[in-house]
């Protein structure tokens, strides 16, 4: 999965968004999120248990809308509006279950 955060990370760097590189960068400061695997669709940041298809969509996922706020959408399809790229990451850490780790054949 570290490929997967090094492909994200440097995309996000190349990119005219500030709010997404932001994003990034928190969520791989953030150990809960780093250990699971990235990925970006449209504009969403999603985050996966596993690294190869198919894609765990059980977790949350966050987008940059522009003015520095982000939404995080929960699994259960709930939309919640934060003010930062930090605060996006805290709401989906705490709302990680216990178990959102890397599955162990996908590490």
């Amino acid at each position: 999965m570290p490929e997967r955060w090094r492909q994200l990370r440097e995309a996000a760097a190349r990119m005219q968004n500030t709010a997404l590189h932001e994003l990034v960068e928190a969520a791989f400061e953030q150990p809960r999120l780093r250990v699971l695997s990235p990925g970006r669709s449209m504009h969403w940041v999603s985050f996966s248990r596993r690294a190869a298809p198919p894609i765990c969509r059980d977790l949350p996922q966050v987008m940059p809308f522009g003015d520095g706020r982000y939404h995080v959408r929960f699994v259960d399809g709930r939309l919640q509006e934060v003010d930062s790229a930090a605060e996006a990451v805290e709401v989906i850490v705490d709302s990680l279950p216990d178990d959102a780790v890397p599955r162990p054949s996908d590490r």
